[in-house]
């Protein structure tokens, strides 16, 4: 419990973290999708619970999980690492691995919508209806298992140094919290580059004519390459999912959100074993 404790110390303290939060309340107040969403909603807290246990719990998993799939590749699929790279300077090896990673994210996250049992872990996160910041971190443990290896193999063939990964991760962190937060802006030209505020709203619209739309993680071109980018650039409809049974956050404070947060890790299981059953 103690090295638990100093995680979280030493990541909601840090200067960074307290800086980008403050950073990005400050333009959900100056440009907000929806003017009467508080703050500091019941979204919000229910999503603050997530990102506490994210990191206590999933964190270190993650890292366990991650040092397992570093060792299985260089027992077992060392082959990959492309070698004949090693001559090209480290930005331009970074370069591609950050293209690659993205693209198998694009990919993943379009499985996760296509194939019916990854689309119940995923709907717990798309189950917001007041997007924030820490709307990201609403993310089901089963779902690391799916993306982690594709996160981290391109960086493993390309053989990119720690440090590097470190900043690549931080950088892409950032992002998906800003695009996660209830902010009114589309970025103008950068739109057509990278994944924004308006773009991913759309992506987790409660409307049927935004479905399958913008899997984009960090770059928006692979939507437009393969045709999944929604036109309109300008729409911000409500989000959310049409299931009445998912236990959707309620009004009750801390308590009642940890309860909640156990009730969406268990939702998915619950669903699937229902389909099951039939």
């Amino acid at each position: 419990m103690a090295l638990i404790s100093f995680i979280l110390q030493a990541t909601l303290l840090s200067p960074v973290f307290l800086s980008a939060v403050t950073i990005i309340l400050v333009l959900e107040r100056l440009l907000p999708v929806d003017p009467k969403q508080p703050t500091f909603s019941v979204g919000f807290l229910q999503d603050s619970v997530w990102l506490v246990l994210a990191l206590a719990f999933t964190g270190s998993a993650v890292a366990v999980y991650s040092e397992g799939l570093k060792k299985l590749f260089e027992t077992h699929l060392n082959f990959l690492t492309v070698k004949n790279m090693e001559h090209l300077p480290e930005a331009a090896r970074m370069g591609l691995s950050v293209l690659l990673s993205d693209f198998l994210a694009w990919f993943q996250h379009w499985l996760k919508h296509k194939v019916p049992w990854f689309w119940q872990f995923h709907a717990v996160h798309h189950s917001q209806r007041q997007m924030n910041l820490f709307t990201d971190l609403r993310f089901h443990y089963m779902e690391y298992l799916i993306s982690r290896p594709i996160v981290l193999l391109p960086l493993l063939i390309f053989q990119i140094d720690t440090v590097h990964i470190i900043g690549f991760g931080l950088v892409s962190t950032w992002q998906t919290r800003f695009y996660h937060a209830s902010i009114r802006i589309n970025l103008g030209f950068l739109r057509f580059i990278f994944v924004t505020p308006q773009s991913h709203r759309v992506h987790h619209s409660i409307e049927d004519k935004h479905r399958d739309r913008n899997f984009g993680v960090m770059f928006s071109f692979w939507d437009r390459l393969f045709g999944t980018q929604h036109p309109d650039a300008q729409v911000y409809p409500r989000t959310g999912i049409e299931d009445p049974s998912f236990p959707l956050e309620q009004r009750g404070g801390l308590p009642r959100a940890l309860v909640t947060a156990v009730k969406q890790m268990v939702y998915p299981f619950r669903v699937i074993g229902g389909l099951h059953g039939r």
